[in-house]
């Protein structure tokens, strides 16, 4: 733990690099390099070295701050499923979800409505947001899709 905490003290004083893959805990390293690999055939180079730009800067303290916005925004979702995918509970929720988006890449509309029909489809991400409700991936998937269908051309890329 010491070394660690001297470390990230190192990182921001700007004497050391922190390692990508520090922040893929629990991840063997042949399953970050293969998560890194998809990543770059899916969004490209440049988006992947922008994203984990923009991880390594905040620093593990805000990193873990920012997974904990991401699983409040999931949870409130899951609770909110009754209302339905158009509700504007659950749409508030989605747009707090595309904002925190933006502390790891830029994202064009195109682009949430992929990651979102990505949850649904790959059976690694389904099951993440199955943990929330085993209905979460097609109904965030929904609701995205309406997000979008409304707020099209209202947002700036």
């Amino acid at each position: 733990m010491l070394q660690t905490v001297d470390k990230t003290i190192r990182k921001i004083e700007g004497e050391i690099d922190m390692d990508i893959k520090e922040y893929y805990e629990g991840f063997s390293d042949a399953q970050i390099e293969e998560y890194r690999k998809e990543a770059r055939q899916r969004w490209g180079e440049d988006t992947v070295r922008d994203s984990e730009s923009r991880v390594l800067k905040m620093g593990k303290q805000r990193m873990t701050e920012v997974q904990a916005e991401g699983g409040a925004i999931f949870q409130a979702l899951a609770e909110l499923m009754p209302k339905g995918a158009a509700s504007p509970e659950v749409q508030e929720q989605i747009a707090k979800w595309r904002e925190w988006l933006e502390h790891f890449s830029a994202y064009s509309d195109e682009a949430v409505l992929g990651l979102a029909r990505m949850y649904s489809e790959d059976t690694r991400f389904a099951a993440f947001f199955e943990k929330y409700h085993p209905d979460m991936p097609a109904f965030f998937t929904r609701a995205v899709e309406h997000y979008c269908s409304t707020t099209s051309g209202q947002r700036q890329a």
